[in-house]
């Protein structure tokens, strides 16, 4: 970003942002975006750093920002196939802090958009979605930039039966939205890399039991695993979401992974390979 645009996006920020017609896909815990076009053409995102965010103090989520400086040049580099942020500027201005990046355009994927699509759409895209997590999963650990540490959601063993699946580099954030398709539903952009972490490579799966959308997951795992060589079943990645303890509706998750895949919910206790 050049100082002309920085200089420009300050004075833009000082006369007031002009309202969003909506979030797009950013999270709303943490920051609150905002939309801008430089006089260059290009779209920004701006992002500013919630003092009274529920989930994270200020100063966190400015860290947050502050390690994307570092992580976003290096997903750059490991061709991943899909569209990730470049580079993040912080400014402050008017007592904020803002994190700036490129703005990105599409629509998060959907189960109900994907219920439409033609069978060879649908194969192709469970095949960029498996790739995708295939590529991320592959990059080596002793490659990470510093700040990318072990999985922070309930008490990681590393040794517990349901985590004998490797440590693998992981996006870390169970939210379709973060997932972008265009137009002719191609998975194109993946962002809100702030949970990045390393972890059991089953935990990216919960996506599908977090966002509720449990038919997709056998197909995304059967592709992913002749990629990888791994044997991870549909009940093992319900099994690890749910022992997160976050779903209110536990049982009614459990109940309907039992009737899809007809497993017993015990029975990957008994599973050798991941």
């Amino acid at each position: 970003m050049t100082r002309n645009i920085k200089d420009e996006l300050l004075r833009a920020i000082k006369n007031g942002l002009p309202e969003r017609k909506n979030q797009g896909h950013f999270p709303s815990g943490h920051s609150v975006p905002y939309f801008y076009k430089t006089s260059d053409g290009q779209d920004w995102c701006l992002l500013r750093a919630r003092k009274d965010s529920p989930h994270a103090s200020q100063q966190r989520i400015v860290e947050g920002y502050e390690r994307y400086k570092t992580l976003f040049p290096f997903l750059q580099k490991q061709n991943l196939g899909v569209r990730t942020p470049r580079e993040i500027e912080i400014l402050e201005c008017n007592g904020e802090i803002y994190g700036i990046m490129e703005r990105f355009f599409g629509k998060g994927h959907s189960p109900q958009e994907f219920a439409k699509l033609k069978p060879e759409q649908q194969q192709k895209f469970v095949k960029q979605f498996a790739s995708f997590f295939h590529k991320l999963h592959s990059v080596p650990l002793d490659t990470l930039p510093k700040g990318i540490s072990y999985i922070p959601y309930f008490k990681y063993d590393k040794d517990a039966d349901m985590n004998k699946c490797g440590d693998v580099f992981l996006h870390g954030d169970v939210n379709y939205s973060n997932f972008l398709v265009d137009d002719e539903y191609n998975l194109h952009a993946v962002f809100d890399w702030d949970p990045a972490c390393i972890g059991p490579r089953l935990a990216d799966f919960c996506t599908f039991v977090y966002c509720k959308d449990l038919p997709m997951l056998p197909l995304v795992l059967d592709e992913y695993n002749k990629l990888a060589g791994t044997a991870i079943t549909p009940m093992q990645v319900v099994q690890h979401q749910l022992a997160r303890k976050e779903d209110t509706n536990a049982d009614e998750i459990l109940a309907e992974a039992r009737k899809l895949f007809k497993e017993n919910f015990e029975s990957f206790h008994n599973q050798a390979v991941y």
